[in-house]
């Protein structure tokens, strides 16, 4: 058993004395240093935590600015579609036409259709990605583009350009 003195009176007494047994002084108790490790630790994360949700705050509380990227090339792209059905009236195969009339690159093209019956209600729809690369003002053709499985009752169908990533 390790014997320190007391600050108050000087008298040696136990490391694990909470009181001098001579004076009744409390004992202060060096904080050990995996007690310090896990103290940082908790505010250096309360510190990132608290941080990042005031900048996910101010972003979202912005008012915009403009059109993004992304809306700024969706509105510039001419598209253009003929579609038919294959493998017995299951497959839906499309050619597409996408014109980038935008002064950037565009990729990763996703293009969905929905399909309509005779009757004009909506049946169900198809949503592919094309990967590949449309250079600013630029026009590419993608023949019997595989759209995937199309209803039978299919009649009419109305593709559009959902979403893109801008280069």
């Amino acid at each position: 058993m390790a014997l320190i003195r007391c600050k108050e009176c000087g008298q040696e007494i136990s490391t694990k004395a909470k009181t001098c047994p001579h004076c009744g002084s409390p004992q202060k108790r060096k904080t050990s240093p995996f007690t310090w490790l896990v103290t940082i630790l908790i505010v250096l994360w309360a510190i990132a935590y608290f941080s990042n949700e005031r900048t996910t705050t101010s972003l979202m509380s912005e008012p915009s600015s403009g059109p993004s990227s992304k809306e700024q090339a969706l509105s510039s792209i001419d598209f253009d579609f003929k579609w038919g059905a294959t493998a017995g009236g299951n497959i839906m195969e499309s050619n597409f036409t996408i014109h980038n009339k935008g002064k950037r690159d565009v990729k990763d093209i996703e293009i969905t259709c929905t399909h309509f019956a005779k009757s004009g209600t909506r049946i169900d729809s198809n949503t592919r990605t094309i990967y590949e690369i449309i250079k600013a003002n630029s026009k590419k053709s993608f023949n019997n583009f595989n759209m995937g499985f199309i209803h039978s009752q299919a009649h009419k169908s109305s593709c559009r350009i959902t979403d893109l990533v801008v280069v």
